[in-house]
């Protein structure tokens, strides 16, 4: 990691954060949007290619970094049809109710309100509703900066068809009658094929599941939670990522090729100055924060609630919570394994007054067993 100081301007910092006034929604991302109960809904493209299959799409950022987020709206009653991913696809709900359908025949269904986490497996096919009485909107990470696409299942090809729409060979929603003739078009799968996709068990889908009143806060994840003014907690959703406890509560251990944390802020207080190694997301859920970016002159925005923010790898950056009670983000980083932070001078001298440093292995640790004492 760059010890340097990367200077950044306040216009690309401004670039980097998406808020609720700038998310475009996508009415037409995805061929099955032609079935009566999925039209209208809407689909988001904030952070890398994502699986869309309109050549119309609109993305925010399509920087790198390891992982892609998007979002999925649905008036309540909508469905989104049974669909297969590739690589990692995790869901955590905002705003609704929503049934979670695994597996063609409905083997499972899991229900997630706000503040739940839902990570779907790879080679399953899943749909999803809104059965709440409230419009709902989750936010979706995909592994992967090219997640490779989406399988469908053989009914939402042949029901498209019928209403005359297709995709074409770059896998784009195209409307049949304007294909040139000769032109081919995506078919569906056989039951023989479908029957070569995976099954789980019901213990496996509940392993997978992270409720919001269930998370395991460890109150000494991150050097600068032992400073004065820097209170903070982490609690562990995927992989280790943003997490500096020598024994990571992990929920979820499965890999994903990212990782991801909830990050809490105690009322006033910032995380403190630091340096990660890699691209960063913040999901600001319902906090509102200020994000410092740069060290001797920082960019300083103030970011409102909901709102997704990308955070350039090897740049200081702080987060402080500006709103009421602890400000509670998600932070998502690209692998699985931990994050190595780098912490300036003064959160490193602060913590060593109280009796803390970081190991070898970036771990917080007591300082009276880490240094030497000669004489």
């Amino acid at each position: 990691m760059s010890g340097g100081n990367i200077s950044i301007a306040e216009s690309e910092l401004r670039r980097r954060i998406i808020t609720p006034s700038q998310f475009v929604a996508d009415p037409s991302a995805f061929i099955d949007v032609h079935l009566p109960r999925s039209s209208g809904k809407t689909s988001f493209s904030f952070i890398g290619a994502g699986v869309t299959q309109n050549d119309q799409a609109q993305t925010n950022l399509v920087e790198p970094h390891g992982f892609c987020v998007g979002g999925a709206g649905l008036k309540p009653g909508m469905i989104n049809n049974f669909h297969l991913h590739y690589t990692a696809e995790v869901f955590v709900c905002v705003t609704g109710t929503w049934k979670m359908m695994i597996g063609l025949d409905n083997q499972q269904e899991v229900v997630i309100k706000p503040g739940d986490f839902f990570s779907v497996p790879t080679w399953v096919f899943r749909g999803f509703e809104n059965i709440g009485a409230d419009d709902g909107f989750m936010f979706a990470l995909l592994g992967g900066d090219e997640p490779g696409g989406i399988l469908w299942a053989p009914e939402v090809l042949d029901k498209a068809r019928e209403t005359g729409f297709v995709l074409d060979e770059s896998e784009k929603v195209t409307r049949l009658a304007d294909l040139p003739p000769g032109a081919k078009t995506l078919r569906s799968l056989s039951s023989e094929i479908v029957s070569q996709v995976e099954t789980y068990s019901d213990a496996e889908i509940d392993s997978r599941i992270v409720r919001f009143a269930g998370r395991a806060w460890q109150n000494d994840a991150l050097l600068s939670a032992v400073v004065p003014g820097h209170g903070n907690r982490v609690a562990p959703v995927i992989g280790i990522g943003l997490n500096q406890h020598r024994r990571p509560n992990t929920a979820i251990s499965y890999p994903h090729g990212f990782s991801v944390n909830w990050l809490s802020i105690d009322d006033s207080a910032s995380v403190g100055l630091h340096q990660l190694g890699a691209n960063a997301a913040l999901l600001t859920m319902d906090s509102q924060i200020e994000i410092e970016l740069g060290k001797d002159k920082p960019a300083r925005i103030t970011v409102p609630p909901r709102s997704v923010v990308s955070l350039p790898a090897n740049e200081w950056r702080d987060i402080r919570n500006i709103g009421s009670g602890p400000a509670e983000v998600i932070i998502a980083l690209g692998g699985d394994g931990r994050t190595l932070v780098q912490w300036s001078p003064d959160i490193i001298e602060a913590a060593a007054m109280q009796g803390f440093t970081v190991d070898a292995g970036g771990c917080l640790a007591p300082r009276a067993l880490v240094d030497r004492n000669f004489s």
